[in-house]
């Protein structure tokens, strides 16, 4: 026996005493794992012993630099490279009207005329977050959100080339004014950077410091110490809706099996990573749908010289043309132009954000300051947050879609309808267990 085994059995038994004695409570997770090592038997004894490959996260991210790029410079991919041409929508159907990508969470996002899809969200969208330092020992970070921060609605974004730009505007103005701040939307040289430990809903994730100057220009604007986190790619679980799958079993089955599996060499390299269940910073979900139909029925409540502010909305993907308000509550699957697709599989609760007056950069006083409360009179429509306003689908790229460019004006057809409404699911979050 080469040294060293024995303390390794010993680690390996320990392991499996603490983490499996407990699983076999559950007979589906029991039977999961049996299928599971019976196929890893096959495969390492029966067939061939050959590693497949696995999908580099370096190629993939170049790729979709490339693609990004091809976008900005106002040259799509060809058709061989996956991206077909525009099926833009005819009279009278459905289609997109508004696209926005948010670089930074809960700032002001960009309005772009394209946005790619990825796995994780449109490409660049809830890549950075803020963080209130509290300048506490150990130290404590809180995560900026626009309800809990409502300043943070002055500050807004644009995209150019290679960099995020991100200019703040005093209460009261109209537009922003004095310097600038520009950040590279992809930093080199992540390792060379602080790691912070991000907690969203309970999902963590790792992210990084992006340094001094990016943090005194925020720290000076906001009036107290803040943070600039990249999120960089690491994995943060989604642990609620899933397409296909009721996500409070599927979750804590999954959760289960890979935390055992991925101690065991060999065995947890194999593991890939489930490409449904990946986000940034976004909070419960890669995309967010909303109907103009239902924008419209929120305007309606307000005094005649109001409209309802879209960007409340904080949506990904805007859509035009539909019959009724609100409709899109039973709206299971929509399909872009010839073959790009959005899952949607839950409902977007809605908070106190709304009530923010994005010209003052504080809660709303007025009328402004209702609009959660007009939306909790009709609008408390799911079981699993049933003390909020539902306004709005979450969703998930296809993964034949990944890649796919949507633009303004593109034809969407609602490919499945749900019979009923999803109830939304995310643990320490919804009213349902």
């Amino acid at each position: 026996m080469a040294p060293g085994n024995g303390t390794v059995d010993l680690e390996m038994s320990t392991f499996l005493n603490m983490n499996l004695s407990w699983l076999f409570e559950d007979s589906t997770i029991v039977w999961s794992l049996g299928a599971v090592f019976v196929s890893l038997i096959s495969y390492f004894c029966i067939g061939s012993y050959k590693v497949r490959p696995t999908s580099s996260k370096a190629q993939r991210a170049k790729a979709m630099r490339q693609a990004f790029k091809a976008i900005a410079s106002g040259t799509t991919p060809s058709p061989s490279q996956g991206q077909k041409s525009h099926n833009h929508a005819p009279l009278n159907a459905l289609q997109i009207s508004q696209l926005w990508v948010y670089p930074m969470k809960s700032i002001r996002g960009c309005a772009v005329s394209h946005a790619m899809l990825s796995r994780e969200g449109f490409y660049l969208d809830r890549r950075f977050m803020l963080l209130k330092d509290h300048e506490e020992t150990p130290r404590k970070l809180e995560n900026m959100h626009v309800p809990d921060f409502p300043n943070m609605s002055l500050f807004h974004t644009s995209i150019e080339f290679d960099r995020l730009i991100v200019s703040y505007r005093a209460p009261g103005t109209t537009k922003p004014s004095g310097e600038t701040l520009e950040v590279l939307l992809e930093p080199p040289n992540l390792g060379k950077l602080e790691k912070l430990a991000i907690n969203m809903h309970n999902s963590p994730t790792t992210a990084y410091d992006m340094g001094e100057r990016c943090n005194k220009w925020f720290s000076e604007r906001f009036g107290f110490k803040v943070v600039l986190a990249y999120w960089g790619g690491n994995p943060r679980l989604v642990l609620g809706n899933l397409p296909g799958r009721p996500a409070n079993q599927t979750r804590k089955e999954r959760n289960v099996i890979t935390r055992v599996m991925s101690q065991v060499p060999v065995i947890g390299s194999l593991l890939g990573d489930d490409e449904d269940d990946i986000i940034a910073f976004n909070d419960c979900a890669p995309y967010l749908v909303i109907n103009e139909k239902s924008v419209d029925d929120v305007s309606a409540r307000l005094p005649e010289e109001m409209e309802m502010d879209y960007t409340k909305f904080r949506a990904n993907i805007v859509v035009k043309g539909a019959d009724d308000a609100f409709e899109e509550d039973y709206w299971g699957e929509l399909t872009f132009g010839e073959e790009s697709e959005i899952i949607l599989t839950g409902n977007c609760a809605r908070c106190k954000s709304l009530n923010v007056d994005y010209n003052t950069g504080a809660a709303g006083t007025g009328e402004d300051g209702k609009i959660l409360k007009l939306l909790q009179k009709d609008r408390r429509v799911d079981p699993g947050m049933k003390y909020s306003p539902i306004f709005g689908r979450y969703g998930f790229a296809s993964k034949k879609s990944e890649g796919k460019v949507l633009a303004i004006g593109d034809s969407v057809s609602i490919s499945r309808k749900n019979d009923e409404r999803t109830v939304f699911y995310w643990p320490g979050i919804s009213t349902t267990s």
